[in-house]
């Protein structure tokens, strides 16, 4: 039976004043726009004024870890009164303490969203300090970069790593062992925990009006990564979609993933990374970091990723490699150069973050069929409140971040993305980053913030056909929201959710994270990821 959503502002986002006050969706298909329903027997839902927008995609997110923090994790810094809490060590030490208190047993510690840069000490916490303030407990703390993080002796142990020193993990050391932690948190997780993170992410998608999200997921590290495998099995089956990008350098490990792919992609951060981060002081620079003589590197040479990404490009397989750095992406940039032009309509290779590009290389973006996937929202939180490019870049440096409003208006295909759990899934967050910009000169209007986050990813993933906007005969995939997302103020964009989102003419409905609901997931008709 057909469905008439009326009485509302049906905003198809393929022009900023093409708006229709009714749909009909029929099979989970939009079959009619206009302004004067269709009578007969219908099912009908009134809007009551409100907006609908095609549902949002972030396109850059680690599923594993989010569906795993979702279940069990904490936050250890947070913004409060206008500040980022807590300022010191010690206030670091009250919430672990606490935290522990309140969740007793011997239990994995997973904490999150800790600022290294905003805090007095200007450090992680040493193990010898974790294993104190949790009893000497398995912990584990991770910088907001996502490429630094502490450990207690007990995890470190139970690892089984080398030499463990204070216990604070940066940059590559960092990133060459991130497969194991990952493969030990999620070896921790009953089916009850599992449960409830797929309930918790998907609810907290749908509260924000995301119906797609671009998981970047895989260990390359570990030699049987089993639990990407798993992964796969239960995101095809998930009620939001999934489209999959295997992190693996390894043909031979990323192959069997083709074949469960709406088209074959891989890459993204983890063994796909040029370069680390700012935070860690991680990221390729051509000049050195504040108050220091290193400038970062380059992971690996050209050689490495030259012969990977021709093969790959050879059998149509998306690409996707981290840079942030302006070292890293002038490496990316080279080697995307050298590889054949996708067929048009067809999906784009990404470069992932491209936040500090030299002006030649803007300039280079603008002429390659290439897409950028970037979250402003951590730039936004770091002016106010991190601090952590201050500290760290020198101020020309800082000027040459991502130009947004270039970009956008040079026609490059710019998606918005959360890189969760490094942040808050939040889409509207990343949509604030874009309209108030580090660089104000570069900032988005709400209308252009709105489609990085729907016909980008759309045009990115090769899907434009399908969705990314309003149509007949595309999915029926939206979110209803009680503004004007298009035309809203940054306080409004800030405080934005959505009223309730619907995927492929379903209306997503909260979940209780019980065994049932697990069960009935693993039954599901599977998906292309």
């Amino acid at each position: 039976m057909k469905t008439i959503y009326y009485n509302g502002h049906i905003h198809t986002l393929r022009a900023p004043d093409e708006v229709f006050s009714a749909m009909a969706v029929e099979k989970g298909r939009v079959v009619w726009l206009g302004d004067t329903p269709p009578a007969g027997r219908v099912r009908r839902v009134d809007l009551h004024g409100m907006h609908v927008f095609p549902a949002l995609t972030d396109s850059h997110l680690h599923l594993l870890e989010s569906i795993v923090m979702a279940a069990g994790s904490f936050a250890v810094c947070t913004v409060e009164s206008g500040r980022l809490a807590p300022a010191d060590l010690a206030g670091v030490e009250q919430r672990v303490r606490r935290w522990c208190a309140e969740n007793p047993g011997d239990g994995l510690v997973v904490a999150t969203g800790y600022v290294a840069s905003a805090i007095a000490e200007g450090r992680l916490p040493t193990r010898r300090e974790l294993d104190e303030w949790t009893g000497g407990r398995r912990a584990i703390v991770y910088n907001i970069d996502g490429h630094s993080s502490a450990m207690s002796t007990a995890l470190i142990g139970a690892l089984g790593l080398d030499d463990p020193g204070d216990g604070v993990f940066a940059g590559e050391a960092h990133e060459t062992i991130q497969g194991r932690v990952t493969h030990y948190i999620a070896g921790t997780v009953s089916p009850r925990v599992l449960s409830r993170g797929l309930g918790r992410f998907t609810d907290q998608c749908a509260g924000f009006g995301i119906a797609r999200v671009c998981a970047l997921d895989g260990s390359e590290d570990v030699r049987r990564d089993w639990l990407t495998r798993a992964l796969a099995f239960l995101a095809r089956r998930m009620e939001i979609d999934v489209r999959l990008y295997p992190e693996y350098t390894s043909w031979e490990k990323a192959r069997p993933f083709f074949s469960l792919q709406k088209s074959p992609r891989m890459g993204g951060c983890g063994a796909w990374e040029l370069d680390g981060s700012v935070g860690s002081r991680s990221a390729a620079f051509d000049v050195p970091y504040q108050n220091s003589g290193d400038a970062g590197h380059l992971y690996r040479p050209a050689d490495f990723w030259r012969p990977r990404m021709e093969r790959a490009a050879a059998a149509g397989v998306q690409l996707s490699c981290h840079a942030i750095g302006t070292e890293a992406i002038s490496q990316a940039l080279d080697l995307y150069e050298a590889l054949p032009a996708p067929a048009p309509g067809a999906p784009l290779h990404r470069v992932d973050h491209f936040e500090f590009p030299r002006r030649k290389d803007v300039e280079r973006i603008k002429a390659l069929p290439l897409a950028v996937t970037v979250q402003p929202g951590f730039s936004w939180l770091d002016k106010r409140y991190l601090k952590s490019y201050e500290r760290f870049l020198r101020p020309e440096v800082i000027d040459r971040q991502v130009p947004l409003r270039e970009l956008v208006r040079a026609g490059v295909c710019l998606c918005g993305s959360s890189d969760s759990p490094v942040q808050s899934i939040d889409p509207f967050a990343q949509m604030l980053g874009m309209v108030e910009f580090y660089l104000p000169h570069q900032s988005l209007t709400a209308y252009e913030a709105l489609l990085t986050y729907t016909a980008h990813p759309a045009r990115m993933l090769g899907e434009q056909g399908d969705t990314g906007t309003l149509e007949e005969g595309k999915e029926a995939s939206f979110f209803v929201c009680a503004h004007d997302l298009s035309t809203a103020s940054p306080g409004l964009l800030a405080t934005a959710r959505a009223e309730y989102t619907v995927v492929r003419g379903r209306r997503l409905r909260p979940h209780t994270g019980s065994l049932a609901e697990l069960v009935r997931l693993a039954l599901r008709r599977p998906r292309p990821i």
